[in-house]
């Protein structure tokens, strides 16, 4: 039996989640890899920071300048009777405007209140803060420059490492101890949660606790379909390396060889759309404006792309440089699979990769008999600021997505997102065969989906042009911890928490999805992977 152990840090006897995120309107949690410990000069916190980082001389604040992408971080210890005063008591201690504090993006992850907002220059403002004892915690982190996000992957690892003086450590050590953390998360939210492991070609374990419909009281169960979120550019990305194998696709190559409204003005190069490194823009319109219900319809990958073009001129930083997170990204990979296979982008991934791995609960619409879907949960509280963002970039009268407003969880309607970055919608349990194709060097029982060497290649750390790592492969992220070296791809926004890892030296996968935010998926992922180790 394995010795080693998970831990999730511990303050008050309350669960507190260790970093944030920025996917959309969604925060989530990446805490594996080390850098240069930053300490709180009054001994309250510690947090890993990135060696480039600059420490500016302020008071009574700390200032971090990332030069790539060009972003500030400020880490606040103030004394505020809730989280929203301590938000504004942020501003205005570093001089930013508390009127930005009306109409963002709101989330709740774990025990931290998350807020997103830009203002009319273009600039993003992302904050994180909870109470712990007499102090209020507060991270925020402004762009520099339109269109950057603060989905810095040394951002990420930044936030994912902060800790609170003296918590404390719990130990999971088995399948009873995670199943406790999960009850205790969702039964602190709503909605269910859905786990699964693989290992040795078999799902060894699944666990679902919960309800796929609150309002009806229907149980959640291993059939339950979940929306994947952002782990849907995986998908994505094994896509476009079928068509890489067969020579139709150079990941060199400029592209706007093959998609032919790309803009000449973007130097940039396929590969560099896959490890988010060509520096184009996210829009909240992109992620929030192109969702649809049952029965509607969404537009076409041509138009979105092509009237994205037309709406951003520049890249938000230097191609090749830095990882600078954006959706845009897998929209225009969406477009390079339609127009090199002649498909649909949605045609081609069903028959050329969720056919042969046999997902057959895996799709990009609404298809099943509507208690098969999650409905996702959404804070009662912040569900005014969610329906006017849909309002905002979705035109009037959104409220329609909202099937019932509870006393602290609202319900809202299934819905599907764009296909390329976060379209897929399916259930753990299968999500496990696209893991297994992985960890089988592309292959899936007789099927050879990927070739072995595809598969190296997308596991392999890309480079920036300075020659520094930029903790991503082609698509999937790159971590390691006490059980070893892993890929992951995470998935988030309104209503969607989601997570999938695998450790090829230990022939392990584990899925993780839900229908709220802020019940620690990553954690789970981590409670997962020590329990196996456990009763292996």
């Amino acid at each position: 039996m394995s010795t080693r152990k998970v831990w999730f840090w511990v303050v008050g006897g309350v669960v507190v989640i260790a970093g944030l995120f920025v996917a959309g309107s969604m925060f989530g949690v990446l805490p594996w890899q080390k850098g240069d410990l930053y300490e709180d000069p009054q001994g309250r916190f510690t947090m890993q920071i990135d060696p480039s980082w600059e420490q500016v001389k302020t008071e009574p604040y700390a200032q971090l300048q990332v030069p790539e992408p060009p972003l500030n971080m400020y880490l606040l210890v103030l004394k505020a009777g809730t989280v929203d005063e301590a938000f504004s008591q942020a501003f205005e201690t570093v001089g930013f405007d508390p009127a930005l504090l009306s109409g963002g993006d709101v989330a709740n992850i774990g025990e931290w209140q998350a807020y997103t907002t830009e203002d009319s220059a273009g600039l993003t403002y992302g904050l994180a803060g909870q109470i712990v004892g007499e102090d209020a915690y507060v991270m925020m982190i402004k762009s520099d420059k339109p269109g950057v996000t603060a989905e810095s992957p040394a951002v990420n690892r930044a936030l994912g490492s902060f800790k609170v003086t003296g918590s404390e450590e719990i130990v999971i050590e088995n399948y009873a101890g995670l199943e406790a953390m999960v009850k205790q998360q969702v039964d602190r939210l709503a909605g269910s949660v859905s786990v699964a492991v693989l290992h040795n070609d078999e799902i060894v374990y699944t666990y679902v606790y919960g309800e796929a419909n609150p309002i009806e009281g229907i149980p959640a169960d291993t059939q339950t379909i979940y929306r994947y979120g952002s782990m849907t550019k995986v998908v994505t990305a094994s896509a476009l390396m079928q068509l890489v194998e067969q020579g139709l696709v150079d990941l060199d190559t400029w592209p706007g060889v093959y998609v032919p409204e790309f803009p000449e003005r973007w130097e940039v190069t396929v590969r560099q759309l896959l490890t988010h490194a060509a520096c184009m823009p996210d829009e909240q319109r992109l992620v929030i404006g192109l969702i649809a219900k049952r029965g509607e319809s969404i537009a076409s990958l041509e138009e979105v792309f092509t009237n994205y073009v037309k709406d951003n001129h520049d890249l938000v930083c230097e191609p090749g440089k830095v990882s600078n997170y954006s959706n845009a990204h897998y929209l225009a990979l969406g477009r390079i699979i339609e127009e090199v296979s002649g498909e649909p982008y949605d045609t081609y991934v069903v028959d050329h990769i969720l056919t042969p791995l046999a997902m057959e609960s895996t799709h990009f619409q609404l298809v099943e008999a509507s208690e098969r879907y999650a409905k996702g949960q959404w804070q009662t509280a912040q569900t005014d600021d969610l329906v006017a963002q849909l309002n905002k970039y979705r035109g009037p009268g959104q409220e329609y997505l909202i099937l019932q407003r509870g006393e602290s969880f609202s319900t809202m309607d299934d819905f599907r997102i764009l296909p390329p970055w976060g379209g897929l919608l399916g259930t753990p349990s299968d999500l496990t065969h696209f893991l297994q194709m992985f960890l089988n060097n592309g292959r899936y029982g007789d099927i050879q989906i990927l070739k072995p060497e595809t598969v190296a290649e997308m596991q392999a750390m890309q480079t920036s042009t300075d020659g520094s790592a930029l903790g991503i492969g082609l698509s999937w992220w790159i971590g390691e911890d006490d059980f070893g070296k892993f890929y992951y791809h995470d998935g988030g926004g309104a209503t969607i928490e989601t997570h999938m890892r695998y450790y090829p030296d230990l022939d392990l996968g584990v899925v993780v999805m839900g229908s709220v935010n802020g019940y620690q998926s990553d954690r789970i992922v981590e409670g997962l992977v020590s329990a196996w180790t456990h009763e292996k």
